[in-house]
């Protein structure tokens, strides 16, 4: 975790609707390793992003649909 670094400049809130499998799958996540939602959440995102930026939207909803 010392790789992430929180911006500087201030933090926007977002509105997010999840299911509460989801819900509950992030909850026990961050109960299990200490790290908190919004801290999960934006490594996710990031991650998702980066990935859409990198490979593509296809590539990436390709691999979501077959899971």
């Amino acid at each position: 975790m010392s790789n992430f670094h929180i911006e500087s400049s201030p933090q926007v809130q977002y509105p997010l609707r999840i299911s509460h499998e989801l819900h509950t799958r992030f909850t026990k996540i961050s109960s299990s390793t200490k790290i908190p939602k919004s801290t999960l959440g934006r490594l996710g995102l990031s991650r998702f992003l980066d990935d859409i930026e990198s490979r593509g939207i296809t590539t990436v909803l390709k691999e979501l649909e077959s899971l």
